[in-house]
């Protein structure tokens, strides 16, 4: 079995890793904007900029490092990380919210995300690989 070949569970790393780099970009701006907000360093008219920056933030950086690190197929496995990501992010919004589902405001998430994903995803495929050194 050659390495190309293996089954040590690597896999896993080429979709979660980029997930969970996305979550965090995603929570960390949105708390980092709800301080600035609550400070009054931004005011009240720039609230859906704090809120919808970090989900294009997250949604990139999950995207383009998924993208990146894909050992094959890198643009699909890009827009696939996006969009597991929005996913993870509605099921999470659905549950520790006990709010009604908004199509408006659920359409605006996709699209926001959506687009981040893939205008992370194709700088992430075209990037070369680093050679190193042995």
């Amino acid at each position: 079995m050659n390495r190309a070949e293996s089954t040590d569970g690597r896999a896993a790393v080429y979709w979660a890793a980029p997930m969970l780099l996305g979550l965090l970009v995603t929570f960390g701006g949105t708390l980092g904007g709800a301080a600035l907000l609550s400070s009054g360093a931004l005011g009240q008219q720039l609230a859906p900029l704090a809120a919808y920056v970090p989900l294009a933030a997250g949604g990139f950086a999950a995207s383009f490092w998924g993208a990146r690190r894909a050992p094959a197929h890198k643009l699909p496995m890009g827009l696939l990380i996006g969009v597991l990501l929005l996913g993870c992010l509605f099921l999470l919004g659905l549950t520790l919210r006990d709010a009604a589902f908004a199509a408006p405001a659920a359409g605006l998430t996709s699209g926001i995300t959506l687009a981040a994903s893939l205008l992370g995803a194709f700088p992430g495929a075209a990037a070369k690989k680093k050679k190193r050194r042995k």
